[in-house]
């Protein structure tokens, strides 16, 4: 077993110096938590539904020294109201006698293409820092030309780029470019690497996770119980694929499920092409989220250590976001004919009533109504500044209350009227907007 620990000491040593060479390889980190946090990996998905601080901590091969320990902070969110999102994410990736530790700030924008889909593009651009740990170093090394030119933690740029389509249906796919330029290890210069190299490495994902809709439950608040609805969840199973290409040989798959059993527990499982199999579990309370996640496997032999443990702590802040909401078609604006529009002043009782009759009789009819007088001529003249406003204003007098009603849509579907009168005060300065309802005579 010891002779086991001696020779990973050196291969970690070996590849560790093979990286610093500047070999141009996949040297991207690996996270078992990104179906809670899919941030992790796609700039895109910082568009997320909720204001998300993560703290991710992930230790492989746990019990060897120099094994590799991954620490990530992210925080995202989508600026509510619109198709916008921005996050920034922190980590420290050590292995061997490398750490690596990289900062980022994420842009997200999205293009609605229907009704139920919407395609999110995603840019990260940060600066990224590399130190070796000369106290692993053997002392025949540090004579080595590469050691000798090398700036310590020498900074260098960093971008990543990732497209996402989500769609209502639960089926999101996704792209992601995780390093627009060549990683530089043993750089004698801050900002020296500047080679754009795309496409060495690249992800795929697609995944199912379908959201539902709220329940009206029960809740007692300060002594009454009150009947409220819930903000909705996700359905019981989840599904995630994801397919790692790098130009240099070392792509990799892996799947994984995820199992709601209820809205604060779940479970999940998976498989990781050259890790083998990961086991996942997490709890929500309230703002908080916990998962934890261990790999048993991909361990040179049986005992080797202790396996991959990974734990991350999350907080949902806020209320849910939401997309900008598309214009609605406002009824009280369509274009009518001319004679339609009524246009005439009142000066007896029979021509108020006979406006009165203009609906069918026998049937209740909604008003969408804007404002009340007492007098028709004030009636009147509001009513002309809200027809050069674009509306199809008109006038009713109700018998009952005796009072004139500018009203701009009359129509026998309760529905109609308050769908109306709610994308009035929604969506135009007429916030007093209100429905109405008048029995007709028989």
């Amino acid at each position: 077993m010891r002779v086991m620990i001696r020779l990973f000491r050196i291969l970690m040593f070996s590849l560790s110096f093979f990286w610093f060479h500047q070999v141009r390889a996949q040297n991207y980190p690996v996270y078992n938590s990104f179906m809670i946090n899919p941030y992790l990996y796609n700039p895109a998905e910082a568009a997320s539904e909720y204001l998300y601080v993560f703290f991710n901590h992930r230790q492989q091969w746990t019990g060897i020294d120099g094994s590799p320990v991954l620490s990530t902070i992210n925080v995202s969110t989508l600026i509510n109201e619109s198709y916008t999102g921005i996050g920034a994410k922190a980590s420290s990736f050590s292995r061997g006698i490398l750490r690596t530790t990289d900062f980022a700030l994420t842009y997200a924008h999205g293009v609605r293409l229907g009704e139920e889909n919407v395609l999110f593009f995603g840019l990260s651009g940060g600066a990224i820092s590399n130190s070796i740990d000369f106290t692993r170093v053997s002392p025949d090394d540090l004579d080595d030309p590469a050691l000798t030119s090398y700036l310590a933690n020498n900074i260098q740029p960093a971008a990543s780029f990732g497209m996402l389509l989500r769609s209502t249906s639960g089926l999101h796919v996704g792209l992601v470019l995780p390093q627009l330029f060549t990683p530089t290890f043993n750089s004698s210069s801050h900002f020296s690497s500047t080679t754009i190299a795309p496409f060495d490495n690249a992800y795929a994902s697609i995944y199912y996770r379908k959201k539902t809709e709220g329940k009206v439950v029960n809740r007692r608040h300060k002594g009454v119980r009150r009947r409220v609805r819930t903000s909705g969840g996700y359905a019981p199973l989840e599904l995630y694929a994801i397919y790692k290409y790098s130009a240099f040989g070392t792509n990799q798959f892996e799947v994984t499920g995820k199992l709601n059993l209820s809205e604060s527990f779940w479970l999940g499982a998976g498989y990781r092409q050259s890790y083998g199999f990961t086991g996942h579990l997490g709890f929500a309370f309230n703002k908080l989220l916990l998962s934890y996640s261990y790999e048993p496997g991909s361990q040179p032999e049986t005992g080797f250590s202790t396996g991959t443990h990974e734990i991350q702590l999350g907080l949902r802040l806020g209320e849910e976001k939401q997309y900008k909401r598309k214009n609605p078609v406002l009824r009280s604006t369509l274009s009518k004919e001319p004679e339609q529009r009524h246009q005439a002043r009142f000066t007896s009782r029979n021509e108020m009533d006979e406006l009165n009759q203009s609906e069918e009789t026998g049937k209740r009819t909604y008003y969408v109504v804007l404002k009340d007088f007492a007098d028709f001529t004030a009636a009147d003249n509001y009513k002309k500044r809200v027809l050069d406003a674009g509306y199809n204003a008109d006038v009713f007098y109700h018998q009952a209350e005796k009072k004139f009603y500018v009203f701009v849509l009359s129509t026998p579907k309760a529905s109609e009227a308050q769908e109306e009168a709610r994308n009035l005060k929604n969506h135009t300065r007429l916030k007093n907007a209100k429905v109405i309802s008048v029995q007709g005579q028989k």
